[in-house]
């Protein structure tokens, strides 16, 4: 039997099944609305309380109806069309909630969420989502036993597992390449001993934080987008140090680090004549007519011709002239088009979710400690991945206790607040077997240098 609440769910890519699935067996209805029809059918799997529909975020009338027929709405779409949806809940006043980064023109509707009277709960999925219900939680605690942050690092990936590495690139795409990749060459800032960092595109590989994680071994940190405005939502003012970065295995930073600084990353179109993968990476790196490419390109770089980097682009096809799509227009278009082709999920592999959360403070003696705080999960295989789950689950149980009326703060918000984050680290841990592992150390067990 329905329990009569109807739950809207705007995209039906690789994180939406756990939750669709979710509310299914919960037994409240669900409306899946994506560009294709088929995607949210095979989602529904044929549940009588599931409807697939099909619908654009541009087309306004329709995206209104969807949002005017349901109780709370949960936006898996591309960043892109959040304002479009936000929009919509705050004219038809139903409550959102996305897994993705608060924009700064969702941060504006915050006033007009208000005077509707509904809940915009922004980052709360996995990285950004779980991170800051932990991280808040934690910080709770110490600043409970009169302690004060002195500094923090936090460092998340989705990576294969360590039976699922065959490739050069020690990386396999769990979600979107291009979303992925756009990660891995954006602007990153961060405060450093006091000292704010800002990085370009071309440093950010070159500025890395090693983590090691048991049974992982060790990782690499690359800094994740602009960490400075959490040290306010996190209320920590006096904190040093704070960092939060993208985790991946020891060997991807320096591959992506070349291929940026080749310029394979530009979203800039090439010239129409270049139609294969060697003449592309030939004009790139100035290098035209060049008889041994691959030995040429390793010298421009600096590096070995049998070293990682170089065995990496060899593999991927960097340099063979086979032909690529001639609808593909630049070299970020051609490289993740030829990534989402080979380095892909296969049936029988399994992903990998951590979450590594450091966090170095002060109590009222004097004392330095620190937490280690680690949490990882394993997908099943390329479909029920842990990354699906780890960014989902915690968006259905936030769904949930809107339709509950249990999260009582209106307005654009994120989820640092007890009230928002107890319940669902409980139900994660209790429910759903999320480990969060926490260690407490001597303060100098603290990272070297940091």
């Amino acid at each position: 039997m329905s329990n009569n609440k109807n739950i809207l769910i705007l995209g039906a890519g690789k994180v939406a099944g756990p939750i669709v699935q979710y509310f299914l067996r919960q037994k409240y209805r669900v409306t899946v609305a994506s560009q294709y029809l088929y995607e949210g059918e095979l989602i529904i799997e044929n549940n009588p309380l599931g409807e697939a529909v099909e619908c654009c975020a541009n087309d306004g009338a329709k995206l209104n109806s969807l949002v005017r027929n349901s109780n709370v709405v949960v936006s898996l779409l591309p960043n892109k069309f959040h304002h479009l949806v936000c929009k919509a809940c705050i004219r038809q006043k139903r409550s959102l909630l996305t897994p993705s980064y608060e924009q700064p023109e969702i941060s504006l509707m915050h006033s007009d969420a208000c005077k509707s009277n509904i809940t915009i709960l922004n980052e709360m999925g996995l990285y950004p989502g779980i991170d800051h219900m932990w991280a808040s939680e934690i910080i709770a605690e110490i600043k409970a036993r009169g302690g004060k942050v002195k500094k923090f690092i936090s460092a998340c990936g989705a990576l294969p597992s360590p039976e699922s590495l065959d490739n050069p690139f020690r990386y396999k795409f769990s979600w979107s390449p291009k979303a992925v990749m756009r990660a891995s060459s954006a602007k990153a800032s961060y405060l450093k001993n006091n000292i704010m960092v800002e990085l370009e595109p071309s440093q950010l590989m070159k500025n890395i934080v090693a983590v090691k994680i048991r049974r992982l071994g060790k990782l690499e940190a690359h800094a994740n987008r602009n960490a400075l405005p959490y040290i306010s939502l996190y209320q920590i003012p006096q904190v040093e140090t704070f960092f939060r970065g993208t985790l991946r295995y020891k060997g991807w930073c320096e591959v992506i680090d070349a291929l940026i600084e080749t310029g394979y990353l530009s979203e800039k179109p090439f010239p129409e004549h270049i139609s294969n993968y060697g003449d592309l990476t030939a004009f790139l790196g100035g290098m035209e007519n060049t008889p041994n490419l691959r030995d040429s390109f390793a010298r421009k770089l600096n590096i070995k011709t049998h070293s990682n980097t170089i065995m990496a682009m060899e593999w991927i096809g960097l340099f063979s002239r086979s032909h690529f799509n001639t609808n593909l227009s630049s070299p970020f278009e051609v490289l993740t088009n030829r990534m989402a082709g080979r380095i892909k999920m296969l049936p029988s592999d399994k992903d990998v979710v951590v979450l590594n959360q450091q966090i170095l403070f002060t109590l009222p003696d004097g004392k330095e400690k620190m937490i280690n705080a680690v949490l990882t999960r394993m997908g099943r295989d390329d479909q029920r991945t842990a990354i699906a789950d780890a960014v989902s689950l915690p968006t259905a149980l936030a769904a949930e206790m809107l339709l509950h009326k249990s999260i009582e703060h209106k307005g654009v918000i994120r989820p640092v607040y007890p009230d928002i984050y107890q319940p669902i680290l409980k139900k994660l841990r209790e429910n759903f077997k999320f480990r969060f592992k926490e260690t407490e150390l001597d303060g100098e067990k603290w990272p070297k240098g940091w």
